[in-house]
């Protein structure tokens, strides 16, 4: 629509207040470590996962997500582990509670050393050793994690962020993968990253994930700006101020030493003060603090009477900004990590109550 008649939508002033339908949540996941043996499976498991994350108390804690060869998950985890969106995004995830002693999640700027060990569900053992050497020569990259990809009935969009991402070089690494006494060779990488030969095995020790617009099912409540801005639930407010309508162009979430921003173009209209018949489109786009690339997008609100629907389609998938030339011939190669996000799709019926909050039913799906 032509933004310059923005005012044309509204039929009453506004009460000073807005109302969001936007809303983020941050995993307490820090450390990250993918260890693939596709290529010489085990008679249940192809790929193990460690994660390492930090509880309530500031306490380590570690989770193993073991992937089965039939698509299901077991997910292997020490007592009060600070679960995120683990059980949305993994399918068939079977939890099972494990000691997960002595376990290593160590990176520094010479080395990677990675240890566990723990009984799977039929009782075998299983241990799992990564040793590299020589990191300083390493030359970490961003990815945006392709964790969306395998998740049949999503309750959020995973923003789930990796700095610092590298892969094992074969010649100053050794891994050892053994399963009931059997050990497993780890799968290769096919591209010469950085003029080296590289397992596939891959790691991050600065993660920031991000869920965005959890399914929600409730009231929206009343957000008051100070000088366009506001602040709610975490997350920081940019609005355009249209007339007296306050109008989201821009949110901001932080956490530690990383931030995620969502911009709006146009700004989001001020849903209580809308006309009775209106129909609206906009683009987004969602990027991370130094991240070489982001998320592009559509979202849509149509009100007929009383009732909002409103979309979100990130269907420009992510677009990767990277200058290495290898890199950006991984990404054209692997379309999964640019294609997944253009499956999600967000949708959202607001009910407009003049006696009371607006009321949102919202949903993630795949298309």
């Amino acid at each position: 629509m032509d933004y310059s008649k923005k005012n044309s939508i509204y039929s009453k002033r506004s009460s000073g207040f807005f109302f969001s339908p936007f809303g983020v949540s941050i995993d307490p996941m820090e450390h990250l470590i993918l260890i693939n043996f596709e290529k010489d499976p085990d008679e249940l498991y192809n790929t193990f996962e460690l994660q390492q994350a930090f509880n309530n108390s500031g306490k380590k804690r570690f989770l193993v997500i073991a992937y089965r060869n039939d698509g299901a998950t077991d997910v292997f985890h020490q007592a009060h582990f600070p679960f995120a969106s683990q059980a949305n995004i993994l399918n068939d995830a079977d939890f099972i509670e494990r000691p997960l002693e002595n376990v290593k999640f160590e990176i520094n700027e010479d080395l990677l050393n990675v240890f566990f060990s723990f009984l799977d569900k039929n009782g075998r053992n299983i241990k799992v050793n990564v040793l590299e050497e020589r990191r300083k020569n390493n030359k970490p990259f961003f990815l945006l994690a392709p964790v969306g990809v395998i998740s049949k009935n999503p309750i959020s969009l995973p923003v789930y962020s990796l700095y610092g991402m590298s892969f094992t070089k074969q010649k100053y690494t050794s891994i050892e993968i053994e399963i009931d006494n059997k050990k497993h060779r780890p799968d290769t990488f096919p591209l010469p990253i950085d003029c080296s030969k590289n397992y596939f095995t891959r790691y991050s020790a600065d993660t920031f994930n991000v869920d965005w617009n959890k399914q929600y099912n409730g009231p929206l409540f009343p957000v008051k700006p100070i000088k366009n801005e506001a602040e709610a639930n975490g997350i920081t407010y940019e609005l355009f101020d249209n007339d007296g309508h306050y109008e989201i162009k821009r949110m901001v979430s932080i956490k530690n030493n990383h931030k995620i921003i969502f911009e709006l173009s146009p700004p989001m209209p001020d849903i209580a003060c809308l006309s009775d018949t209106v129909q609206f489109n906009g683009h987004f786009i969602i990027t991370t603090d130094n991240s070489s690339g982001n998320i592009q997008g559509e979202y849509s609100l149509n009100k007929m009477e009383n009732e909002i629907d409103m979309q979100i389609l990130p269907n420009h998938g992510w677009v990767p900004n990277e200058k290495r030339w290898i890199l950006k011939l991984l990404f054209i190669i692997v379309k999964v990590f640019r294609e997944w996000p253009k499956t999600y799709v967000w949708n959202a019926k607001i009910r407009m109550d003049s006696e009371g909050p607006p009321i949102m039913d919202s949903n993630w799906g795949r298309i």
